[in-house]
């Protein structure tokens, strides 16, 4: 049953679950548009006794229709339709955790808990939109909302005003040609955070909640002899109570002669990029890698996710057994409907853990790349969404804990 409180906000002090989304487009302004006219192929996908991803069989029909051959958004008005974008894939989020369908029945159950002789009809605007708000579970809204790719001709804007959240997200970091000098549209990445976690920060203090973002080049010219090398830019941001934990993530576009790779390339790739994160401090990247990442247990395409009943996960039971197997979609995440470039990386297995509803908590979420209300295409990738939970400790909760150490054993009684 719904609580009777309610959040205004999300309280970081003790936040354990941070969410991350993902939204790519293209900026070469090419490729997207080859998906109007081939729609989004997917495949199923279930997991084995052991807890291994098992590909199956292409779906014969596929996960979005083709439309026509006109039916994308031009760059400007990816830029004017930027908002509804994000609460497209944040609303999918949401409805992960809390369905649409079961509104009516939560706010009856809701009323109900508080006793009998509620009048509905009094409430006030504010207090009906906040009382929805959360019965909606606009909570679930992602912390971290990654941009990659700018095909809009103009910079990734300072705001996003999510009309349903009631707040906006704020831009912290921002790689582009005037934080790296000479970068290209398709090197752009913007990191935003949800305003109300952004009002808890405070920098002026050394002892409370921070995020710290920094733009991190990777050189690759070492890894790979027959791949083609480029400086990867990636936005790598940390979030942390000084006094307790903090998350490190990294939104990520490798270079694009990966795609190309062969099964022993992309085997020293990830091995690379396991080494690069343990350097920097990363615990978990996310975002487009050019390359499957499901060939290795850390790494996720994501499980498809639109909002249909007939898409989500389902779980079978084999004849005299007690455990269930999982059925799912997953999609391919390039133009042509043949590859799987988007997806997240864990480095980290110690300290970080996937969590979140059912399989989408085990293996992230793979939404959109076409707007249905507008019915057009605007990326050729879809949203890569994920939930983690960290326990890392931040060196300042270290320092202390050992200071208290130190300071136990001197008093300690000879």
């Amino acid at each position: 049953m719904p609580k009777r409180e309610f959040d205004e906000g999300h309280d970081v002090s003790t936040l354990m679950r941070v969410s991350i989304l993902f939204i790519p487009f293209d900026a070469a302004k090419k490729f997207y548009k080859a998906n109007t006219t081939r729609g989004v192929k997917g495949l199923s996908a279930s997991l084995d006794d052991s807890g291994m991803r098992v590909d199956g069989e292409d779906l014969a029909n596929p996960l979005v229709a083709s439309m026509s051959p006109s039916d994308f958004l031009p760059g400007p008005d990816i830029a004017a339709k930027l908002a509804d974008i994000v609460e497209q894939e944040c609303d999918l989020i949401r409805d992960m955790h809390v369905r649409d369908e079961d509104y009516d029945d939560n706010l009856q159950a809701w009323v109900r808990s508080n006793g009998p002789g509620v009048d509905t009809s009094r409430w006030s605007d504010k207090r009906r939109k906040r009382i929805e708000r959360n019965l909606r579970g606009y909570k679930h809204y992602p912390v971290f909302i990654f941009l990659s790719e700018n095909p809009t001709g103009s910079p990734f804007p300072d705001r996003i005003d999510v009309s349903g959240l009631g707040m906006s997200y704020v831009r912290k970091h921002l790689i582009d040609d005037t934080t790296v000098r000479g970068i290209r549209h398709v090197n752009e990445i913007a990191l935003y955070l949800r305003e109300d976690i952004d009002r808890q920060l405070d920098p002026t203090r050394d002892d409370g909640f921070y995020l710290r973002a920094s733009t991190v080049t990777r050189d690759t010219a070492s890894i790979q002899a027959k791949l083609k090398a480029k400086d990867e830019y990636i936005l790598k941001v940390t979030l942390g109570d000084s006094h307790g934990h903090s998350l490190t993530v990294a939104g990520v576009h490798l270079r694009a002669s990966l795609t190309g790779s062969n099964a022993q390339e992309r085997l020293v790739e990830r091995h690379t990029l396991q080494a690069f994160c343990a350097a920097e401090g990363i615990q978990v990247m996310v975002g487009d890698f050019n390359m499957d990442l499901q060939e290795t247990t850390q790494g996720s395409r994501g499980v498809f996710v639109d909002s249909r009943p007939e898409t989500r996960p389902t779980y079978m039971l084999p004849h005299k057994s007690t455990v269930a197997i999982p059925r799912f979609h997953q999609q391919y995440s390039n133009s042509t409907g043949n590859a799987h470039y988007m997806g997240l990386y864990q480095a980290d297995t110690e300290d970080l853990e996937l969590v979140g509803p059912g399989m989408y908590g085990l293996l992230g979420a793979s939404g959109s790349r076409h707007l249905k209300s507008e019915g057009k295409f605007y990326s050729d990738h879809p949203s890569i969404y994920l939930e983690v939970k960290s326990t890392r400790l931040t060196e300042e909760a270290r320092n202390r804990i050992l200071q208290r150490k130190i300071l136990r054993v001197v008093r300690r009684p000879k």
